[in-house]
């Protein structure tokens, strides 16, 4: 059995391990073979035959040791088993971020050609980063490798979707992504990273643009040669950052989803959304005075009104389109498709309208309309803050919405 640590493959140990890293690692064939399977033991099976196969003896309970479970993601704190400087392979997409104490690195997952079909990108990691070839190598690289492994010429997403937070932004990443054609990635955790790291860190505006591109252009690559369009689902705090995302891709539509503030504010109090929680995000991403010791609802309230303010301030800029709650589901595929540089065909619509007929965030249950029993539920406390301080800013969305549908053509 090799003496290598469980945890780390040492390229340079010359060990038959760090020869079985390497071989898997160069060729996509046989990230291909190992790569779908699931069972541990039958992954090992197969590893053994596939290194005989190419002259490397391993000892079973070497490759065991490497498949530790880790369902928290914490090994992303310590050492990764393999350390890169240039992207993976194209079967590999940055999986979850890694704390420095500086710029981000990242971890790597494998998912070879699969479409990414979950609600939200941190599911498909529970599935890809969990089984056995990704756990034997997970595979680092730092912000600075990310940057210098892009594509120049890599093609620019179809369209990035902001939010103002439950208020339909699923539905409409999951309705994109009825098109086989089409990539969606919703919330991914690595692009939130350098989103953050951008609006902290003091960096060169160049740099934050070199960044954001990197890692929009690493999990938007085209894994199934059969990529057409490639959208974001943003996390809501985003539009935040709507001038970086302006920076970086100039020529990709936004729109942006709000809804009744009663009605989200109800939501948030039922499950808060970490940014609608003071203290969860850094204070420098909204900068609420007192935030620690705002109650509950107003805060929410706030936070709200924040992202709300910031895509105001970013209109002008262009390039955006509004869409309300109760425009959906038909707005999807009417407004915000052709928004998205597409229409979708007789096929395109019949796909789209089954996802709508579905729960977005639980795809197994029917949907059920919930905006009558929400007001229903709206406490004294919700339904002040939603007046003193979402309810300005939702009209002025609104009159821009209405003037844009019913203006001159």
């Amino acid at each position: 059995m090799t003496d290598t640590p469980p945890d780390r493959i040492d390229p340079t140990a010359g060990n038959p391990l760090a020869a079985f890293a390497a071989l898997v690692l160069g060729d996509d064939a046989v990230q291909a073979r190992l790569g779908d399977i699931e069972i541990p033991d039958d992954f090992v099976t197969q590893a053994v035959r596939i290194a005989g196969e190419h002259g490397i003896a391993i000892d079973p309970e070497a490759i065991h040791a490497t498949l530790r479970p880790d369902p928290l993601g914490l090994g992303r704190f310590g050492p990764a088993p393999v350390t890169l400087d240039t992207w993976p392979a194209r079967g590999w997409l940055p999986a979850r971020s890694v704390p420095t104490g500086g710029a981000p690195a990242f971890d790597w997952a494998w998912f070879g050609p699969e479409p990414l079909r979950t609600p939200f990108f941190d599911e498909s990691i529970s599935r890809y980063a969990t089984r056995p070839l990704s756990r034997m190598l997970r595979t680092r690289i730092t912000l600075d490798a990310l940057i210098a492994g892009t594509d120049p010429d890599a093609p620019e997403p179809a369209g990035f979707i902001h939010h103002m937070s439950r208020c339909g932004s699923t539905l409409v990443a999951q309705m994109l992504a009825a098109d086989p054609r089409h990539v969606v990635l919703s919330e991914p955790e690595p692009l939130d990273a350098v989103v953050r790291w951008a609006m902290e860190s003091g960096a060169p505006l160049e740099v934050q643009v070199a960044a954001l591109r990197a890692i929009v252009a690493a999990l938007g690559r085209d894994r199934s040669g059969e990529t057409q369009r490639v959208f974001f689902k943003l996390d809501s705090w985003h539009t935040m950052a709507l001038p970086l995302f302006a920076a970086a891709f100039p020529r990709t539509p936004w729109v942006f989803l709000y809804r009744n503030p009663v009605e989200v504010l109800v939501s948030q109090q039922r499950q808060r959304g970490i940014h609608t929680v003071a203290g969860l995000l850094p204070t420098t991403i909204f900068d609420i005075p007192d935030a620690e010791g705002m109650q509950g609802d107003r805060y929410a309230a706030m936070v709200l009104a924040r992202a709300s303010e910031a895509v105001l301030d970013h209109w002008p800029r262009g390039g955006g389109l509004l869409v309300d709650y109760s425009e959906l589901p038909g707005a999807i595929a009417d407004r915000i498709a052709p928004h998205f540089g597409f229409v979708p065909d007789a096929a395109g619509r019949a796909a789209m309208a089954a996802v709508a007929g579905r729960s977005a965030k639980s795809p197994d249950q029917p949907f059920v309309p919930d905006s009558a029993a929400k007001h229903r539920a709206a406490t004294r406390d919700i339904i002040d803050a939603a007046r003193d301080l979402v309810d300005p800013v939702h009209a002025r969305l609104e009159s821009l919405r209405l003037g844009d549908r019913h203006g001159p053509a």
